[in-house]
C-alpha cells in the first residue's frame, strides 16, 4: 500500500512536469512564429521601400529623357550629349517619346541598357556597408508621354490656391471645345465632410466648407479683340467669366435668389454669361457631390458649357486659359479638368453612349487630348522579385504668358497696412514695416 501511494505521487509530478514543458514550448513556439513574423514583414517593408525607390528613380530619369526631348524640339541639331559620353539621334529621341509606347523608351534615350541585357530593366546600384545591390533593385518599365486625356493638379498654399491652365490640344484646337469638366477632391484623401447648408441665411457657415468652395475663371478672345470686350456680356458671347461652386450633399436643391443649382451636375452657357453682365445678379452654384459616383474617384463634379466669345464663332488658342481657384480652402486637394469637343455630344453634356464588349450601353466623357500641357510618367521598380509602380503628373515650365493673381498685395499685419496711393505696380511693398526695407519699392 505505501509503494502504491509512492507511485501515484510520482505520476502526479510527471503529469504536472510533462503539461508545465508542453506550455512553455506552446510559448516559445509562439513567441518564436511572432518573431518571424516580424522579421518577414521588416524584410517586405524594406522591399517595398526600395521598389518604390526604383520607380522613383525611373522617375528621375524620366524627366531628364523628356529634357533630351525638348533639346531636340528646340532645334539643337544632329546628336544629344548624355551623361555616359553616348550619343543618340534626335530623329530617334523623337520617335521614342511620340510613337513607340515601349518600357525601356528612357533607358535606350539615356544610354543605361547595357548591350548584354536581354531583361531591358536598368539596374540601380545600393551598395551597403561595401557590399553588391543585394536586393537588386532596378526600374523595369518607364514610360513618358506629353499627350493626356485630361489635366490633373492640385490646388494648395503653395500656388496660393489657384492654378491657370492654358490648354494646347493634339488633334483639334479651343475653337471646337463645347465644355468642361471639373472635377475635385479626390475621394481617398483624408478630409471631414462639412458641406454648406443652405437652408441657412449664409451659404458658407462659419467654417470652410469640405470639399472646398471653388471658382473656375474663363478667359477667351476673338483673334482681335478690344481690351473693353472683357468688360460685359454682349447678348450669348463673352470673353470672361468667373463662376462659385458651392459643394452640396441635397440632391434636391432648388434654385433660389441667393443660389442657383447645378442640375445633374450640369451648368448651362448662361452660367459665364451671367457672371459677366452688370445687369444682372451673379450668383453662386449649388453643386451635388457624392463619393458613391463614376467621377473617375473624385468627390464633387460638373460640366460647364463654354460661350462663344464676342465678335466671333472662333475662339483663339493663344489666349484660351481656364483658372481654378479655392478662395475659402485651408487644406490641399486634387482636382481634374477635362476639355470635350462638339462632335460626340449626344446630349450636350459632355458625354456619349458606347457599346462595351457586353453590348451594354455606358457613357463616357468626350475629352480632347491635351498636348505639351503636362507629361505623363509611369515608372515601375523593383526589388528582387516586389515591384511597385508610380505614376505622375509634370508640367513644362511656359513662361510664355503673365497672369496676375491679384492687383495689389499688401504685406503685414492687418493693424499696421495702409493702401499707398503711390506704389509702382512692379514692385511689392511691405506695409507692415514703414521703417524697415521696401524691397523693390526703395525710396518710391
Amino acid at each position: 500500500m505505501k509503494k502504491m501511494k509512492k507511485f501515484k505521487k510520482g505520476a502526479a509530478s510527471f503529469y504536472i512536469v510533462a503539461i508545465s514543458t508542453l506550455i512553455l514550448v506552446i510559448i516559445a513556439a509562439s513567441f518564436a512564429a511572432v518573431i518571424i513574423s516580424e522579421i518577414t514583414r521588416t524584410s517586405n517593408d524594406d522591399l517595398a521601400q526600395s521598389a518604390y525607390d526604383s520607380a522613383l528613380a525611373g522617375v528621375e530619369d524620366a524627366k531628364l529623357a523628356y529634357y533630351n526631348y525638348q533639346s531636340c524640339l528646340e532645334g539643337n541639331a544632329g546628336k544629344v550629349a548624355l551623361n555616359n559620353d553616348k550619343n543618340i539621334s534626335c530623329e530617334e529621341i523623337r520617335y521614342l517619346i511620340e510613337d513607340s509606347n515601349s518600357c525601356d523608351m528612357v533607358a535606350k534615350i539615356l544610354g543605361r541598357i547595357p548591350e548584354d541585357n536581354d531583361g531591358q530593366e536598368v539596374l540601380i546600384e545600393e551598395k551597403v556597408d561595401g557590399g553588391a545591390n543585394n536586393m537588386q533593385q532596378a526600374y523595369t518599365c518607364v514610360k513618358v508621354t506629353d499627350v493626356l486625356p485630361n489635366y490633373l493638379g492640385t490646388l494648395s498654399s503653395s500656388n496660393d490656391f489657384t492654378k491657370v491652365i492654358k490648354p494646347k490640344f493634339e488633334d483639334t484646337s479651343a475653337a471646337n471645345i463645347s465644355s468642361i469638366v471639373v472635377s475635385w477632391q479626390a475621394d481617398n484623401e483624408d478630409f471631414t465632410a462639412k458641406y454648406s447648408n443652405f437652408s441657412n441665411e449664409g451659404i458658407f457657415g462659419e467654417e470652410a466648407p469640405a470639399p472646398a468652395v471653388i471658382s473656375v475663371g474663363l478667359v477667351q478672345t476673338a483673334g482681335t479683340f478690344n481690351l473693353s470686350d472683357f468688360d460685359m456680356t454682349q447678348g450669348d458671347r463673352t470673353d470672361r467669366g468667373t463662376l462659385y461652386l458651392v459643394p452640396t450633399d441635397q440632391d434636391n436643391l432648388q434654385s433660389t435668389d441667393k443660389y442657383e443649382v447645378a442640375s445633374n451636375g450640369y451648368i448651362g452657357k448662361k452660367g459665364f454669361l451671367k457672371s459677366n453682365d452688370k445687369t444682372v445678379k451673379n450668383k453662386p452654384y449649388a453643386v451635388y457631390c457624392d463619393n458613391d459616383n463614376d467621377n473617375g474617384g473624385f468627390v464633387c463634379s460638373v460640366t460647364i458649357e463654354l460661350p462663344d466669345p464676342v465678335n466671333s464663332d472662333y475662339r483663339s488658342d493663344e489666349t484660351f486659359m481656364v483658372v481654378l481657384s479655392a478662395p475659402y480652402a485651408n487644406w490641399n486637394f486634387d482636382f481634374e479638368v477635362k476639355f470635350c469637343e462638339k462632335n460626340g455630344n449626344s446630349d450636350g453634356k459632355c458625354v456619349r453612349e458606347v457599346q462595351n464588349e457586353d453590348g451594354i450601353l455606358a457613357r463616357e466623357t468626350v475629352s480632347a487630348k491635351l498636348k505639351d500641357v503636362q507629361v505623363g510618367i509611369d515608372s515601375t521598380g523593383r526589388a528582387n522579385d516586389l515591384y511597385r509602380r508610380v505614376e505622375t503628373r509634370l508640367e513644362p515650365p511656359d513662361t510664355g504668358y503673365p497672369y496676375p493673381l491679384y492687383a495689389i498685395q499688401v504685406l503685414g499685419e492687418s493693424n499696421g497696412s495702409l493702401i499707398q496711393k503711390d506704389v509702382t505696380p512692379t514692385c511689392e511693398w511691405n506695409f507692415g514695416d514703414a521703417t524697415g526695407p521696401r524691397g523693390l519699392c526703395d525710396n518710391t
